[in-house]
């Protein structure tokens, strides 16, 4: 029997879904979520996505607006609170989502699972709340005590997937114990479309910066940078990558992925390097709306990234793949295939920067069937 029975969601007028979710989390999540709409239609879903670090970084701010764009975009969310600036800003969020008076609220943030459990019933004293919580946590001795304000609380059992399991398996695992939803293998698997609105401003870019009609050969895009320095692979080392895949085949065209935050620097290295190479590269940066990058990447011939969303969307997106990932949480990687690998970072302190230019471009090489 689930947590929340059939008859708790059949009454349910309004449920609170709290997760810090980052762009990868949400392509793997909403699956679920719009699987819940659309068996309960009845139900207002509204997602907390504040991470409650309540300061002023731009990237998590910027992240945060993405994402509000994309959920918006799904048609099947009634409200999103996003990452805040401020502990005073938090406080409004939670004074905005007592009003909607939710019946449901399930928080699944395992790191901060104490903190979102304690938000979630000042936001509702009455509410059925229900908190994802780490294993380890005192080993369960004080579980009662660190989660009096939930009415349930509901821990992953790892043992019970095969050890090569994808992370749509444990989210199914997740949302089938708690909700009940039953999704079929072909069901867990991500998609992403993207408006058709979008198109031309892709298009556009494109031809904007590769306009030379006698170089219009494959597209590759790439990712050198995550939100942590360990997952990052230098700049240097992807220029070093793109010369020799350039040399394979001049008419090809490469764009590199940033953050607004990175753009202005890498820009500015990047024109250095093309005024050098005259290799077609160019800087990419969402400018209006978010699936300005998931459409990019559907026009892409082969992605390399690191350990990012990038990764998650070029998979969605069913583009031929060569990731870089740290030997931690494996479960996150693509499935192996033709078309998909992963390189792991095995060597000095295992940091992405540690997996050598040579080792990613004869991965490419074979990869793509090329001597």
């Amino acid at each position: 029997m689930p947590i929340v029975s059939k008859k708790q969601l059949q009454t349910c007028q309004r449920l609170l879904f709290i997760s810090p979710v980052a762009l990868g989390d949400f392509l793997y999540l909403k699956t679920f979520l719009i699987a819940l709409k659309k068996q309960y239609a009845h139900i207002e879903i509204d997602i907390w996505l504040d991470d409650i670090r309540c300061n002023s970084d731009s990237w998590r701010l910027s992240r945060s607006k993405i994402l509000q764009q994309w959920m918006d975009t799904e048609g099947a969310f009634s409200l999103t609170y996003g990452c805040t600036d401020s502990k005073q800003a938090m406080q409004s969020h939670i004074e905005q989502a007592k009003l909607r008076q939710y019946d449901i609220i399930f928080c699944h943030s395992v790191s901060k699972s104490r903190q979102y459990s304690h938000i979630a019933r000042s936001i509702s004293s009455s509410a059925f709340i229900v908190s994802s919580i780490p294993k380890s946590a005192s080993f369960g001795w004080l579980n009662k005590l660190f989660f009096s304000h939930s009415n349930h609380t509901f821990i992953l059992n790892e043992n019970s997937l095969p050890k090569a399991h994808h992370i749509t398996d444990r989210y199914n695992m997740v949302f089938n114990q708690v909700l009940g939803l039953n999704l079929t293998s072909e069901q867990l698997m991500p998609t992403l479309k993207v408006p058709a609105a979008i198109e031309p401003i892709t298009q556009s870019w494109l031809s904007s910066k590769f306009s030379d009609l006698k170089k219009q050969g494959r597209l590759l895009f790439l990712n050198h940078l995550s939100t942590n320095d360990k997952k990052d692979w230098k700049l240097t080392q992807l220029f070093s990558l793109i010369e020799k895949i350039s040399a394979i085949d001049a008419t090809q065209r490469f764009v590199v992925n940033v953050t607004k935050e990175n753009f202005d620097s890498v820009s500015m290295e990047t024109e250095k390097f093309t005024t050098r190479t005259n290799i077609q590269t160019a800087v990419f940066t969402v400018n209006e709306h978010f699936f300005e990058l998931p459409s990019l990447i559907a026009h892409a011939d082969f992605v390399i990234t690191v350990d990012t969303a990038i990764l998650h969307f070029a998979f969605a997106a069913q583009r031929p793949l060569l990731a870089m990932m740290r030997e931690k949480k494996p479960y996150w990687a693509p499935p192996e295939s033709e078309v998909s690998h992963v390189m792991y970072a095995t060597e000095g302190r295992g940091y992405i920067e540690d997996i050598s230019v040579d080792q990613v471009f004869q991965q490419y090489k074979k990869m793509n069937s090329l001597s």
